[in-house]
């Protein structure tokens, strides 16, 4: 080899070995580990399937129907904690309230009552107003003689415009003879009361105390319920039904016997006996069921009889004609 050429060599070998030299080192990979593969491995497909799951529960949440509650009305009323006037704050249009007088259920004015005997005397009386009567509402003494601790008694169901309905007092007879009166209206929320009719007449319970003997037992009122038909229309008289109801009033302890006389009779014997422990009030029923040879058209009546000792009464003819409204 030429001196020129061995020259031209190291030259070259040196520079490889000096751009070597200066040169950053490439990083040598490691080994891959097995073990720490499938580690991660399995921890990716966890926090795969995680959050696959959260997406799908959080889809079937969004899917479910919305549940709403609708509150259900209430038949019963509470009973109110104030002796008077229910509700002060009670929400109710003045002048909305006018009530009108349908009978004396029980205890006809003039009643004969055993001394210290308890009684419950009981009004029919309509919402003739263009507000409901609730548990704010009651019946309240505001005259007259004493009967009872408790002077106001409070409604016990929603009363709605037009509708009847039964308001009731229970009271405990004097135990001196003689004659009792009291006075009572519709008390109204927040106060105030109500009488009944145009001339806001008040309701009057009237008693005579008497120590008579027991043979002086005596019924002193009938009062008759409203019809019912069932089916409420319809021309076929066969099966038809008509249910007939009265409220019998005594003065005291002592057995009758009622029977419903009707026409056409049918030879049947409809009615009982019924007992009596004081001056109170029982209610009694009877279902006429209407056949084929009932026409339309024809005036029926149907009459309560009440037989006790010294005593036969048949009391007002109920007269209806079949039709077939």
């Amino acid at each position: 080899m030429k001196p020129m050429t061995h020259r031209v060599f190291s030259l070259l070998v040196m520079g490889a070995l000096f751009i070597g030299a200066c040169s950053t080192p490439t990083p040598v990979e490691p080994t891959p580990d097995a073990a720490a593969i499938a580690t991660a491995a399995v921890q990716t497909a966890e926090a795969r399937f995680t959050q696959q799951a959260l997406v799908e529960l959080a889809t079937r949440i969004a899917a479910l129907p919305t549940s709403t509650v609708t509150p259900q009305p209430q038949d019963l009323l509470p009973t109110p904690t104030s002796s008077v006037g229910a509700n002060p704050s009670y929400d109710y249009t003045p002048g909305c309230v006018y009530a009108t007088y349908v009978a004396d259920v029980t205890i006809p004015d003039g009643m004969l009552i055993l001394p210290g005997a308890v009684f419950t005397k009981t009004w029919r009386i309509k919402n003739s107003g263009s507000c409901k009567w609730d548990a704010n509402f009651g019946m309240v003494q505001v005259g007259g003689d004493k009967m009872s601790e408790q002077i106001w008694f409070p409604l016990t169901r929603v009363v709605y415009p037009g509708q009847e309905v039964d308001v009731s007092v229970t009271l405990t007879a004097p135990t001196a003879n003689g004659k009792y009166t009291s006075q009572w209206r519709l008390a109204l929320p927040g106060g105030g009361s109500a009488g009944v009719g145009q001339n806001d007449v008040n309701l009057t319970v009237s008693i005579e105390v008497s120590n008579k003997p027991k043979d002086a037992f005596a019924v002193t009122n009938v009062v008759y319920g409203p019809i019912v038909r069932d089916p409420q229309k319809g021309c076929d008289a066969r099966g038809a039904r008509y249910t007939f109801s009265a409220t019998i009033s005594v003065n005291g302890p002592g057995e009758l016997i009622y029977q419903w006389d009707r026409e056409p009779f049918d030879g049947v014997f409809e009615g009982g006996k019924l007992k009596f422990n004081g001056a109170e009030s029982k209610q009694v029923f009877f279902t006429w069921t209407m056949t084929r040879d009932h026409p339309q058209n024809w005036e029926r009546w149907v009459a309560l009889r009440v037989t006790y000792e010294g005593a036969d009464i048949q009391y007002d003819r109920i007269r209806f004609v079949y039709t077939c409204d």
